[in-house]
């Protein structure tokens, strides 16, 4: 297929300065979910086609077709040339690909157990055992829910400039939702495993033990502290440092977002946006993290980004034509979901980087505050740089020490003063946070993390009984 794309290609007459490429995804997988006892959906899906984008005269075309014989895909490639030529009439905004980026190779997710040739019986009975337990713990347990993930997808993709790359990736994942209710009170507990390989990634998910600790842990938090309220110091745990990077920061340093002036990093690369001594790096280099790839959906070689050095801002999220428009190297942000959809400046495993000190160390230094562990996840409003993220449950922090539990709780603030007002930087980091971003319609898996973080004047949501 890959030779054939690129015979196809060669044979296409277009000036020096416009850009045409082909991408063939294909992509198959499978989901499976019990809730409350019940199989609540069971899905297998398959989707497989071709993508034709030209840029000609600073418009773009952009079309899909599922035949890939060579009539079909040169007759696609005419129909996206007329789109762009079309278009190009009514655009005033220079839009070009730079020469200067070719690449070639093919990249493969490593898998030790391929999930494809496990039996579903076995697929089935992690999910069912997990769910199981969990609801069965007590009568508390008002609601359980767990879910089996894989999916498996291939692309092959050339350009006229040279580009040559086939690429295949793997991602699995199992999750758990736990709620309880006591009254009026409602605690919820969530949880996954899995990332970019097969089997083994989830093979050690024990279901009565993951049900178990799901279970106990929404007792405990029903029975916990209530949040405290207002503006304090705060200790940010992996996971949601992890959230806060990628959500809050990470979507930030998108270049289709600083071209079309929808970011609060606008102008601001070799700027300082941390204090020193913070780092921040995007990396889907790392093997068997959720947003691990070797090459994006342009064809263009992943490498580690870093966005951070030192408090100071380097790096944007870059696609090929954001690359060009900015003056800048395009760094394998380029993702798309499917076929039926065109790249865009996307992450992978975006984290902060490690310091050197204990959690106990960064308690003493808060003094009197919270430590929020857990996110459930939240939302973001970039060019504004504002924030709001739940967590399944904290820690108060009283003279130094590390305390009472809290339940579910809230924490808001503005992306840059997190950075800004970070005191203490924990000494390991880690993929704490699990997630499938979701950006124009398009869900990718990544991963976001980072060492626990102490951070000021954050605001917590809660009342305090």
């Amino acid at each position: 297929m890959l030779d054939t794309l690129e015979e196809i290609i060669n044979g296409v007459s277009l000036s020096n300065k416009d850009f045409l490429d082909i991408r063939y995804a294909y992509a198959m997988g499978e989901s499976f979910t019990v809730r409350n006892g019940r199989f609540d959906s069971i899905s297998n899906q398959t989707t497989g086609g071709i993508a034709i984008r030209a840029l000609i005269d600073n418009a773009w075309g952009f079309t899909t077709i599922v035949d890939t014989d060579k009539e079909s895909i040169l007759k696609a490639i005419k129909k996206a040339i007329k789109m762009a030529k079309a278009g190009s009439k009514y655009t005033k905004q220079e839009r070009t690909i730079s020469d200067n980026w070719v690449f070639e190779g093919s990249g493969t997710t490593k898998l030790e157990i391929d999930p494809r040739e496990i039996d579903k019986e076995t697929k089935f009975n992690k999910i069912i055992q997990t769910e199981k337990t969990a609801r069965e713990y007590s009568d508390t347990i008002a609601e359980a829910s767990s879910t089996y993930q894989e999916s498996h997808g291939k692309e092959f993709i050339v350009n006229n400039k040279g580009t040559k790359v086939s690429n295949e990736e793997h991602v699995i994942r199992l999750m758990k939702n736990i709620v309880g209710r006591q009254g009026t009170k409602m605690q919820s507990v969530f949880d996954s495993i899995g990332g970019a390989g097969g089997w083994e990634l989830v093979e050690k998910w024990d279901p009565e033990k993951e049900g178990l600790k799901a279970a106990v842990l929404v007792e405990k938090l029903l029975l916990a502290r209530e949040p405290p309220s207002g503006k304090m110091n705060v200790i940010m745990d992996p996971s949601l440092t992890g959230v806060f990077i990628h959500e809050a920061f990470g979507h930030a340093c998108e270049a289709d977002g600083i071209i079309a002036k929808n970011s609060i990093l606008e102008g601001k690369i070799n700027k300082r946006v941390g204090v020193e001594g913070i780092n921040v790096y995007d990396d889907p280099t790392i093997p068997q993290l959720r947003g691990s790839f070797e090459y994006d959906s342009e064809g263009t070689k992943a490498r580690k980004r870093v966005l951070v050095e030192d408090g100071i801002l380097k790096e944007y999220f870059h696609t090929l034509e954001t690359a060009t428009a900015l003056g800048m190297e395009p760094n394998g942000a380029g993702r798309a979901m499917n076929f039926n959809v065109t790249p865009q400046a996307r992450m992978g495993n975006t984290y902060v980087a490690s310091g050197d000190m204990k959690l106990e160390e960064i308690a003493e230094k808060v003094k009197d505050g919270v430590y929020l562990k857990d996110s459930y996840g939240g939302y973001v409003v970039p060019a504004k740089g504002q924030f709001y993220f739940t967590c399944q449950l904290g820690y108060f922090i009283e003279n130094g020490e590390i305390t009472d539990m809290m339940g579910n709780v809230g924490m808001s603030g503005m992306t840059l003063e997190v950075l800004q007002n970070t005191f203490a930087i924990g000494e390991k980091w880690e993929p704490a946070f699990e997630g499938t971003c979701g950006k124009g319609g398009q869900w990718v898996p990544v991963i976001g993390g980072g060492p626990n973080l102490g951070v000021s004047d954050l605001v917590v949501g809660g009342t305090e009984q």
